[in-house]
């Protein structure tokens, strides 16, 4: 029997809160080296106290990263409900704001020329986001499809559920007999 152990490690380089905790600790030495008075409590108090401003950085980061950066879906993919819905938000926005930039037009508030670049803009993001909609819809529809597939029987109509009576009947999984026609279930 061999002993050996093999570990595979994946570098994936510097990450952003790498730099929090590097900066933590580069300002709690600092702090330390400087600090007037030198008893361990204090120490100990000033690193502690570095310690949690640099989690609380870090923290900070993390909540504004999502919302500066764009909504990204693969495409290909099914996209969740929570996407779905974010998706259907934003091109929401991005129609109501086409509307609003055609008005502005109309009152003569805008000039052709910021027309023109603001919608084109616009119109590509709405375009953009309704393809990322309709793909995800797509991949349903193949599920779906494959699903139905799967359940189906070779003779083309559906399996009869259980507990199903001919008579329209839903009744118990367990039942054997319609409960209100009282004919056998198929088991």
């Amino acid at each position: 029997m061999s002993s050996e152990i093999s570990i595979e490690v994946k570098d994936d380089g510097f990450r952003p809160w790498h730099f929090f905790v590097l900066a933590s600790i580069l300002l709690a030495t600092v702090s330390v080296v400087l600090a007037r008075q030198g008893t361990p409590e204090h120490l100990i108090l000033i690193s502690f106290t570095i310690a949690a401003a640099g989690a609380a950085a870090g923290a900070f980061y993390r909540m504004l990263v999502p919302l500066t950066g764009a909504l990204v879906v693969r495409l290909g993919e099914p996209v969740s409900e929570r996407t779905r819905a974010a998706l259907e938000r934003e091109k929401m926005l991005v129609l109501r704001s086409i509307k609003d930039l055609e008005f502005d037009r109309a009152m003569g508030k805008l000039s052709q020329k910021d027309f023109d670049e603001m919608a084109g803009r616009l119109r590509a993001r709405a375009l953009s986001l309704m393809k990322q909609l309709d793909s995800g819809a797509t991949s349903y529809s193949i599920e779906i499809e494959r699903e139905l597939a799967s359940r189906m029987p070779a003779s083309g109509r559906p399996a009869a559920a259980p507990g199903l009576c001919a008579c329209g009947t839903s009744n118990d999984s367990d039942a054997f007999f319609c409960k209100k026609c009282g004919t056998r279930l198929q088991v």
